[in-house]
């Protein structure tokens, strides 16, 4: 009888140390490292939440892409992301399918030039972005040569009254691409304002019954601000 008190007096503890902590905290880092020593299962249950409104690109970290091509007038490539979790965002030129999927997020396309050379450039811009591997697919729908710009900033962190965040950057330079082919870019992304961001470029994809690509000089390098 005892046992059984025992028991039930357990069942009523655990249930209210799970009332008293709200789901939101459950879900945040610094609650978890308290019962990571402990429970190593409740450590899984962390996953980092998407953005609300632009207000992410401030509090919870930015991810911005810029590309550009050598000639007048829109990029000769669509470029389209897909997020750790598979949401998309982008144009392909070739199927003519556009995705929007994450929560707080645009592309377009600039063609405000101030130097008047007449060459635009595409952009995509992530606010909140989640910590992983994001997979960037550049899409030729016109023999040409690109670069790629990225910039990220994480999560910022609180220093008195201001959030301050880290700042890091990768670009992919004068890149060959054949009409029909695909890029594939791997963008590994933290909120950890410890780690920067990083790009390789993966074998280029080729379409079908497609020429072997020639490859022109590229440079990939990762800087930090």
């Amino acid at each position: 009888m005892r046992t059984i008190v025992f028991i039930d007096r357990l069942v009523k503890t655990l249930t209210l140390v799970l009332l008293i902590i709200p789901k939101p905290a459950l879900c945040d880092t610094n609650t978890l490292n308290v019962f990571g020593s402990r429970n190593t299962s409740l450590r899984e249950i962390s996953i980092e939440l998407d953005p609300q409104d632009e207000n992410g690109c401030f509090s919870m970290g930015e991810l911005d892409i810029v590309f550009r091509t050598d000639n007048n007038g829109p990029p000769n490539v669509g470029v389209v992301l897909t997020d750790p979790r598979g949401r998309r965002i982008g144009f392909d030129p070739l199927t003519n399918h556009a995705w929007q999927d994450l929560p707080v997020a645009q592309g377009d396309v600039d063609c405000d030039d101030p130097n008047g050379t007449g060459t635009c450039r595409g952009s995509i811009q992530i606010c909140g972005p989640l910590t992983g591997t994001y997979t960037l697919e550049l899409v030729a729908q016109k023999t040409t040569a690109y670069s790629v710009s990225i910039s990220a900033r994480s999560k910022g962190l609180m220093d008195g009254n201001s959030l301050l965040p880290s700042r890091s950057e990768a670009d992919l330079n004068n890149v060959a691409i054949r009409v029909g082919s695909r890029d594939v870019v791997l963008l590994n992304y933290s909120r950890d304002p410890q780690e920067k961001v990083s790009a390789q470029l993966q074998h280029p994809l080729q379409a079908r019954g497609s020429d072997t690509r020639s490859h022109g000089h590229s440079d990939l390098e990762a800087r930090e601000k």
